[in-house]
């Protein structure tokens, strides 16, 4: 087809989506089957990027690009769309949307600082957009940034006090800064503008849960989830609270549902993997934890719980191999360090369970856990005096942590050793 065939062609199948110009951040959903409209939409996006140099110079071109990114963000398919978004400010930099999309995109995938450049070109555009305003706010409190998110959310709120998105914000900025109390007054101040405002009430849950206010978060959560069943965060919490509640069968049915929606999600796939673990489902935890490893190969946390449920299917060989990995991923990890110098203790490998406990010890000092098996892995070796001095650097610590009864076979362990010297 020729030129304007193309572009009107993708236009009506863009204008069936009837997508808004702005993206809703709770709309966004990863689709799991895609319509033969959508492949059709797809097919025809192939054809205009193989004659986009041909074309790019017709002015409708940037803003049809546009709406296809917008089509891959509300499908949670975040990368793709910031390469459109990106091809599309190349054509045309003006666009404020785009800028806006782009940088919710970033959000989504825990890119802050690449949201906060995009954002502020969008506000460099349009210096009174409240909008790119709460999303700055939202970055540059993943950043820390706790400070400069106050001072736009307020911004926001000074240009429109009654705006829903923004008073969420000051509930987040709240909770951030451990004042959990604060945060439920601006979410119920935002809730008071728009009953259905599904990110309050699910923020709002969420903050109740923090509080330990188990029923009013289930009560909200469940009025969220009314409004839109498929909502994997107030899913995830209400998988929390049950956790909370010691009701695990409940909390695993809320997770079920929250990875069949978000099946790219490790922390939901860990969620439901530490449940079968405590239910000593240990096959159907590795499960849970390899879909983690899945949806997110660099995960280090998945592979540090697949190994150590394989230790519990006394699969040492495998839970080594997965230990490798996340060390491999992480290499001043600790905590995979101590993991692994257990299996090789285990194995009978004292030399290289040794070299892990200290370099534990090297990157977590105060944890005298990694003295302790050093101490161990040292009498192994026929290594006394070090093990010695080993043992009475431990019980120092465990005397300044509290465990007495730790210091105490530190204590019996020193004696021992001092006798055979």
């Amino acid at each position: 087809m020729n030129k304007d065939e193309l572009l009107e062609a993708i236009d009506a199948k863009l204008d069936q989506l009837n997508l808004p110009e702005l993206i809703i951040p709770e709309s966004i959903h990863p689709v799991a089957i895609m319509t033969r409209e959508r492949r059709q939409l797809g097919e025809l996006e192939k054809e205009l990027l193989q004659t986009l140099e041909e074309i790019k110079s017709d002015e409708r071109v940037p803003r049809i690009i546009t709406r296809l990114a917008d089509v891959y963000l509300n499908e949670a398919s975040f990368a793709r769309a910031i390469v459109l978004y990106e091809l599309t400010l190349g054509l045309d930099s003006r666009q404020v949307s785009a800028w806006m999309n782009m940088g919710l995109s970033y959000l989504k995938i825990s890119s802050p600082k690449e949201a906060i450049s995009c954002l502020g070109s969008a506000l460099a555009i349009d210096q009174r957009n409240v909008l790119a305003m709460v999303y700055l706010a939202s970055a540059q409190m993943k950043l820390g940034e706790l400070n400069e998110a106050n001072i736009n959310l307020d911004r926001a709120i000074f240009i429109n006090s009654n705006m829903t998105r923004a008073l969420l914000g000051k509930g987040e900025y709240f909770r951030a800064k451990g004042e959990p109390d604060v945060a439920v007054t601006w979410l119920r101040r935002a809730l008071s503008m728009d009953p259905n405002f599904l990110p309050a009430l699910m923020e709002l849950g969420s903050v109740y849960l923090v509080l330990g206010r188990y029923e009013d978060a289930i009560e909200v959560l469940n009025k969220a989830l009314k409004i839109d069943p498929n909502q994997t965060f107030a899913l995830s919490t209400m998988g929390d609270i049950h956790v909370e509640l010691h009701d695990l069968e409940s909390a695993l049915s809320f997770y079920d549902k929250a990875v069949s929606i978000k099946f790219d999600d490790p922390e939901l796939w860990i969620k439901k993997g530490d449940i079968h673990k405590a239910l000593k489902s240990y096959q159907q935890a590795s499960n849970a934890y390899q879909k983690a490893i899945n949806a997110d190969p660099e995960h280090v946390e998945s592979w540090i719980k697949n190994g150590a449920v394989m230790l519990l299917l006394d699969d040492e060989g495998t839970a080594l191999e997965y230990l490798n990995t996340a060390l491999a991923l992480d290499p001043d990890n600790s905590e995979v360090a101590h993991q692994r110098g257990l299996i090789y203790y285990s194995l009978e490998r004292y030399d290289e369970a040794l070299a892990d406990f200290d370099a534990a010890f090297a990157t977590d000092p105060g944890n005298p856990d990694n003295l302790y098996y050093r101490a161990m892995m040292l009498e192994l070796l026929d290594r006394k005096a070090e093990a010695r001095r080993t043992w009475i650097v431990a019980q120092r610590l465990y005397d300044e942590v509290g465990d007495i009864t730790k210091s105490a076979e530190c204590n019996v362990r020193i004696r021992r050793l001092s006798k055979t010297n």
